[in-house]
């Protein structure tokens, strides 16, 4: 029955709607992994006016879906995705810089933001010049770095349910949110988020910029594919610290390697296979318990079928 549901989607979706729709998509070209099985029907809405078009059709398919942003924190199982696949990092990454409000589009990216806001002489988002990804992501995962974090610097957001098609508005004050953490429906797509800003000095701002990423590029192995940190701080500690601590660092599974510049990093030094990196990851988390006696939790989202 899936099978017909995904086809008639599929049909309707070239019929109705001008983005870009294929059928059976390798996932690991849309993370920064590279890893992990296909999707199903990969979606990319040509702009906001697309993506209303295409909410309806979706929702009475009935069948599983999955907003994607900048697949930086992403790891996708090899069985792949069965369903539906959203990305709105093609058609939906307009910003607009006001007085005292940025405005960005779910499928913007980040460092692109924060680096128009530095153009432009507005301070408050220098830390996103760090973090790769898009806006929806960010804001899902309640990105942060440098003592900054997304949701801090919130004034609202858009989005749409897509269990009922409608409409969703909230402001900063409707979340609850912490380290690495934001209480969002599940079912929510965000397609558009503001942020606060203020006036600052494009070239003061740039000089912390410049700082941050030199500091990025010395702490974090860069050169290879990765999902940027793999678990979450425990409180009071490092996961980095901890899994170094533990003797971890160069530890590997296939051909997926915890880094040896930093170790809350997993590299993948070109294998295809994303059940490396969950074997991996319960080896660290086993070990790091034996240690430390502290059980470490995943930061990077898993998605897929085994």
């Amino acid at each position: 029955m899936r099978d017909v549901q995904r086809d008639l989607l599929a049909r309707e979706l070239e019929a109705r709607c001008r983005g870009k729709l294929r059928r059976d998509e390798p996932l690991g070209k849309h993370t920064t992994f590279g890893l992990g099985g296909a999707g199903d029907l990969f979606f990319a809405p040509a702009d906001l006016d697309d993506l209303s078009r295409a909410v309806p059709l979706i929702k009475d398919a009935g069948l599983p879906i999955f907003p994607l942003g900048g697949g930086t924190n992403t790891l996708v199982r090899d069985g792949g995705f069965r369903g539906m696949v959203i990305s709105l990092t093609a058609g939906a990454r307009q910003i607009d810089i006001g007085d005292d409000e940025v405005i960005a589009q779910a499928g913007a990216s980040t460092q692109r933001v924060a680096r128009q806001c530095q153009r432009a002489g507005k301070t408050g988002l220098e830390f996103g010049c760090g973090i790769p990804g898009s806006i929806g992501g960010a804001i899902r995962g309640n990105a942060g770095a440098w003592g900054g974090e997304t949701l801090d610097h919130l004034t609202g957001l858009r989005g749409i349910d897509l269990k009922t098609g409608e409409e969703i508005s909230l402001a900063q004050s409707d979340i609850a949110f912490g380290y690495r953490h934001a209480d969002l429906p599940a079912d929510l797509l965000i397609v558009e988020a503001g942020f606060r800003v203020r006036e600052g000095d494009p070239q003061v701002i740039a000089a912390t910029m410049d700082r941050m990423l030199a500091e990025r590029k010395h702490a974090q192995p860069l050169s290879n594919r990765s999902s940027g940190c793999i678990f979450k701080n425990p409180p009071g500690h490092s996961a980095g610290a901890l899994i170094d601590s533990a003797g971890c660092k160069g530890m590997a599974v296939g051909a997926v390697e915890v880094s040896d510049i930093h170790a809350n990093f997993m590299v993948n030094l070109g294998g295809h296979c994303a059940d490396d990196v969950l074997a991996l990851i319960a080896r660290v988390r086993d070990r790091v318990f034996r240690v430390h006696n502290i059980e470490l939790e995943a930061e990077v989202r898993i998605v897929g079928d085994p």
